[in-house]
């Protein structure tokens, strides 16, 4: 064997070591900051073991007990912990059947439901990539129904990020009524935010009805303790026959349109 042969077999082994060495320590490091290994069988596991997992990744038990349980096992089904949050109060818009902005919600219609929902969202910090470049959020936006409201239209659901922020992967959304759960198609898929149609069901005082849309996002390493925000939207018709438009910028959410009730927050996490 040549000198060339040895010195290549060497630099070759130098460069594996090199690498191993690398990925362990971005292992350890992801240990060292509470990252929780995902369960590899989430999508089959009871439900209590889901809740239990969520625990371990710092959900509190009063959220766990409002999540949907094809969320939990999206959550539950990839690295991670929960970054704790701060929400902003939600803001109430109900348009009237002319447009007009209004304070009392049955002149929208004589039939307006009292139901309301409630509108939350979450962030979960995964790790690093891109050889520890970037730091991985999966950002969820809920909404929850504690009984069906009398409309049961289109409605939408949205969520918007600031520009240090970039969106990577496939968007998810799902709704989910009398324990059945259906997929939310995605309405609009921008730079500065993703939305999704929500199909609402027919229900009852006791009917539950919720979901959520979860997008991947992407913030450079060099950002890390910065202050960031995600506003959450939910769109809700009360009148048939009108499109909702929704409109997305970076760290905004509005609908356009008439006869529906717009619920509109936003939630602030330190990168």
């Amino acid at each position: 064997m040549n000198k060339k042969s040895v010195f290549s077999g060497l630099l070759s082994l130098f460069m594996f070591f090199s690498l191993l060495t690398s990925v362990g320590a971005q292992a350890s490091n992801e240990v060292d900051q509470g990252i929780i290994p995902a369960l590899s069988d989430a999508s089959s596991v009871s439900e209590s073991t889901l809740d239990e997992h969520l625990q371990e990744m710092g959900f509190e038990t009063t959220e766990i007990s409002t999540l949907p349980i094809e969320m939990k096992r999206d959550i539950s089904s990839k690295d991670g912990k929960k970054v704790a949050a701060q929400e902003v109060d939600t803001t109430v818009t109900i348009t009237d059947e002319e447009g007009n902005v209004v304070t009392d919600q049955a002149a929208t219609n004589q039939l307006a439901a009292s139901a309301t929902p409630t509108i939350s969202g979450y962030a979960v910090y995964s790790g690093t990539s891109n050889n520890g470049r970037e730091r991985i959020y999966q950002v969820y936006a809920t909404y929850r129904w504690a009984s069906s409201p009398f409309n049961f239209y289109t409605d939408n659901l949205a969520m918007a990020w600031q520009s240090n922020a970039t969106p990577t992967g496939t968007p998810n959304g799902q709704h989910t009524a009398g324990g059945n759960t259906y997929s939310s198609p995605v309405d609009k898929e921008e730079v500065s935010g993703t939305a999704w149609f929500v199909d609402m069901k027919a229900g009852g005082s006791t009917t539950v009805q919720s979901g959520w849309g979860r997008q991947e996002l992407r913030y450079a390493t060099s950002s890390q303790g910065i202050n960031t925000a995600i506003a959450v939207g939910y769109s809700h018709r009360n009148l048939p026959g009108n499109d909702t438009e929704v409109n997305l910028g970076f760290g905004v959410v509005s609908f356009g349109g008439i006869g529906k009730t717009d619920y509109t927050g936003r939630f602030n996490f330190t990168i």
